[in-house]
């Protein structure tokens, strides 16, 4: 009975040995270069099995915040913590904090990564890329981007691409042509803004940083992905007018104005895709909108992202700005709404909304397999047509034929809002399918906070 016990255990051992062999073997991790001249977090480090990855401190500008109650000089600031890398494989993350952990939160919740905490260190697995955003303590929060590996890294002297390559670029602006490639590598921080009209065909790549904002007009074929993007004034991404063009793994965070700070904007744009993102934004994370009445908006969809409303924002806003043609045939499906905050003119943001200002028909709208998080300052759910004269002076427009699918708000003391104008413009043909408040489905009007007036018709509750 010994020798089989003992011809036992060692047949365990082996076994182990083999499995960490192969999955060594199957494991592949690459830090993100260093920048120079960035601020290194004074807070967290961090390991990736074992192996360090930089964690810069994004900082405002500004001396001092609390970040107890989130005030510097009567305005909501807070600078974040930031790490990125990729992988294969199954890999361990260890967090070490400047001091001994009391709390943590690992978002988005719907992941469910469960981590151990020993003393100041916090450590959990993955085994896929993710966008996470954890909150330790009273620290800044971390935001860590665990990408794929790169596919097709570019190399400097390539044909049509313009190259930055690790290190600090400070070109101030630069102007897109057409079939070209602006390519910033890993280890890169550019500062400009990038800025292109009439085009087809441009890229826009790189796991590098880009310091500024985008701004691009009429352009076919326009695809932005995997770089991170950082902003302090006006909006981050405005695509006007573009067809055919999709956003993916990019990251966003805008930070330091007080709001006007947009994470994504398709203005009267179509077929257009936002992928993948991470957007942290002191204004609305992804705005659409149609301003111009010779334009019209189709074929958006939003899929696949973690959006932290900071300040002054919603996860998915359409509007304010809908003075053009009809906005119709939306899809915003599987993301995490982690924040929603701020006032505004209309009394406050929500998780996701429509905001008809102006006189556009806004219709065929999907929100699908949502998740809105606890930390929603004033309405879970907004869908009203204006007066048309919150952005400009026009008359008010429409909205129909929404539906709202597996939709889970988690906190059930915030509002849901709809509410038409006129018995001419009204907000009509709204469908809750499956969509839970709290820990309570929504099968009627009394299942929530709704707030209603005699301008909406033809709202509707499924299982």
């Amino acid at each position: 009975m010994k020798h089989f016990f003992s011809k036992t255990k060692a047949f365990a051992v082996i076994i182990c040995i083999i499995e960490i062999i192969i999955n060594s073997s199957c494991t592949t991790i690459i830090p993100y270069p260093t920048p120079p001249g960035l601020q290194t977090s004074p807070d967290i480090s961090m390991t990736v099995n074992n192996k360090p990855v930089w964690v810069e401190r994004i900082a405002s500008k500004l001396d001092t915040f609390d970040y107890t109650t989130g005030l510097y000089g009567g305005r909501k600031m807070e600078d974040m913590d930031a790490a990125g890398f990729s992988f294969s494989g199954k890999i361990k993350i260890k967090i070490a904090a400047s001091q001994k952990i009391e709390n943590y939160l690992i978002r988005p919740k719907s992941r469910k990564i469960t981590a151990k905490v020993n003393g100041n260190e916090l450590s959990f697995y993955i085994d896929s890329p993710q966008k996470l955003y954890i909150e330790i303590n009273n620290l800044p929060h971390l935001a860590i981007f665990a990408d794929a590996p790169e596919e097709n890294p570019l190399e400097k002297g390539a044909p049509e691409v313009r190259y930055f390559g690790p290190g600090e670029h400070n070109p101030g602006k630069i102007e897109l042509k057409n079939d070209q490639t602006v390519y910033i590598a890993a280890g890169a921080i550019v500062y400009a803004n990038i800025t292109g009209k009439d085009l087809e065909n441009v890229t826009i790549r790189g796991r590098g940083m880009l310091q500024g904002n985008i701004r691009i007009s009429g352009t076919t074929l326009l695809n932005v992905s995997d770089i991170f993007n950082r902003n302090t004034r006006g909006w981050t991404n405005t695509l006007t007018d573009c067809h055919q063009s999709s956003y993916r793994n990019v990251k966003v965070f805008s930070y330091e104005g007080i709001w006007g700070l947009d994470g994504i904007n398709p203005v009267s744009s179509k077929n257009f895709a936002i992928d993948d993102c991470f957007m942290r934004c002191r204004d609305d994370c992804v705005a659409i909108k149609s301003m111009d009445s010779q334009l019209n908006v189709d074929g958006i969809s939003i899929t696949n992202c973690v959006m932290v409303g900071w300040s002054c924002s919603d996860g998915v806003t359409l509007g304010f700005e809908l003075n053009g043609g009809p906005v119709q045939n939306i899809t915003v499906k599987n993301c995490d709404i982690l924040y929603a905050r701020g006032g505004g003119r209309t009394d406050g943001h929500s998780g996701f909304s429509i905001v008809c200002d102006g006189p556009a028909t806004v219709q065929n709208i999907l929100f699908e397999d949502i998740r809105i998080e606890d930390q929603v300052e004033f309405k879970n759910l907004e869908l009203i047509v204006t007066d048309g004269t919150l952005y400009g002076d026009d008359p008010p427009g429409h909205i129909k034929n929404v539906v709202m699918r597996n939709i889970h708000w988690e906190n059930p003391d915030k509002p849901f809002v709809i509410s038409g104008f006129s018995s001419e413009n009204m907000v009509e043909n709204i469908i809750f399918q499956n969509c839970t408040v709290g820990d309570k489905p929504i099968r009627s009007l009394k299942d929530a906070d709704f707030r209603i007036n005699e301008f909406t018709r033809n709202i509707e509750f499924k299982p």
